[in-house]
């Protein structure tokens, strides 16, 4: 599992993350993804293109992030499911609690709410 993280706009970290979201690649990026972003005083949009597949765990680390930056005052979006990790979304209502975007304009304006 590979990790990026870029400035997407002014007080907004774009995390692009590459491979699988299962339980190797997130205990692979778990720590550093939770690190770089939690303690950060920006929102983040997780770009998930290039995710094939997420499992329970995958879904765990996104929601801690989540709720440890709402509780700053901060949002985190999803950004560009694949169709098969959107299923999956769909399935546990992930959209309930993060919200989850289909393109850049929208992902900032996520932010914004």
């Amino acid at each position: 599992m590979k990790m990026d993280i870029q400035e997407m706009a002014p007080g907004v970290n774009r995390v692009v993350l590459d491979g699988r979201l299962d339980a190797a690649g997130t205990g692979e990026i778990e720590l550093r993804f939770t690190a770089s972003i939690a303690p950060a005083d920006r929102h983040a949009v997780v770009d998930l293109a290039a995710v094939p597949f997420v499992s329970s765990l995958g879904i765990r680390l996104l929601l801690t992030v989540a709720r440890t930056l709402q509780r700053r005052g901060r949002k985190a979006v999803i950004l560009n499911p694949q169709p098969s990790v959107m299923t999956v979304f769909e399935t546990v209502a992930l959209g309930t609690l993060i919200p989850i975007a289909t393109d850049d304009a929208e992902a900032l304006a996520l932010t914004a709410t």
